[in-house]
């Protein structure tokens, strides 16, 4: 069964909102001191329902944990916040200015 056009471009938003949310999450730090601990999704990518949910998880469960692990972020479970780590100015990837979303 071939896939529509509307579901190729899905997969291709979820995956790369999946692979860029590390560095969405960095951008808006730098932007912001406090995130809540949702998905940052382009208002250009659509996702499904099911891929919306796996992405949450993911970045609860991997990335959001991995950030934390490296000093770049906090990430309070309880209040369901991300907030600038104690490494972030001095270890955070360089920013691209088109990185924002």
């Amino acid at each position: 069964m071939r896939k529509t056009e509307r579901e190729a471009t899905s997969d291709g938003d979820f995956e790369m909102a999946l692979q860029e949310q590390q560095q969405r999450v960095l951008a808006r730090l730098n932007e912001e001191k406090t995130l809540n601990a949702t998905p940052i999704v382009r208002h250009d990518e659509s996702l499904s329902c099911e891929e919306y949910l796996t992405l949450v998880y993911e970045l609860h469960h991997v990335h959001l944990p991995e950030l934390q692990t490296n000093d770049l972020v906090e990430f309070d479970r309880q209040e369901d916040e991300v907030t600038r780590g104690a490494q972030f100015k001095k270890k955070r990837p360089s920013l691209k200015s088109g990185d924002k979303n």
